[in-house]
């Protein structure tokens, strides 16, 4: 019995918990243009179960989750390029892309180092280049220069991932 009481009361402390952390982020994601995509994002990483306890690391989540999301967009990029039948105007625009999308990775990942010291102006910064990178990739898209309607839906849902994490880094500073 008295396992069954310890156990009751561990799993007590950990759903209260968990709700603490789940009220926080949505407390954040409120501000965001895209709430439910921000709740989802940060939700559907494997840390926020365990490392979501303050506004900092949900702000890393956020910005993990935007990396994932241009790592998977940098993939998809690359099997577009093996294929053999792309017209040069769409495989000069892929190429660009691609560029643009592993420029914007590493500007994440410079805004996490710049996260764990707490530089949120840092962290504004490299979000915005990340953004800039991949506006330009729509730009081109939108430019007719090699037009492809998943790579567009991609970096829009890219935009909406840094800009959550933008608005979550707004109010720490």
């Amino acid at each position: 019995m008295k396992q069954f009481s310890r156990l009751l009361f561990i799993s007590v402390l950990y759903l209260s918990s968990v709700n603490a952390d789940s009220s926080l982020i949505t407390s954040l994601c409120k501000h965001c243009d895209d709430p439910k995509l921000c709740l989802s994002s940060i939700y559907a990483r494997p840390e926020s179960g365990e490392f979501a306890a303050t506004t900092n690391q949900i702000e890393i989540i956020a910005i993990s989750a935007a990396s994932a999301n241009a790592s998977s967009t940098s993939a998809y990029i690359k099997e577009m390029l093996s294929r053999e039948d792309l017209e040069p105007a769409t495989e000069a625009t892929f190429e660009d892309c691609q560029k643009n999308y592993q420029d914007a990775v590493e500007q994440l990942d410079d805004s996490i180092s710049a996260m764990l010291t707490d530089a949120h102006a840092d962290v504004d910064v490299w979000l915005n280049a990340a953004i800039s990178a991949i506006k330009s990739c729509s730009n081109e898209l939108e430019s007719g220069a090699g037009n492809d309607a998943e790579l567009s839906q991609r970096n829009l849902v890219f935009l909406k991932l840094c800009k959550n994490a933008l608005v979550i880094n707004k109010m720490l500073t």
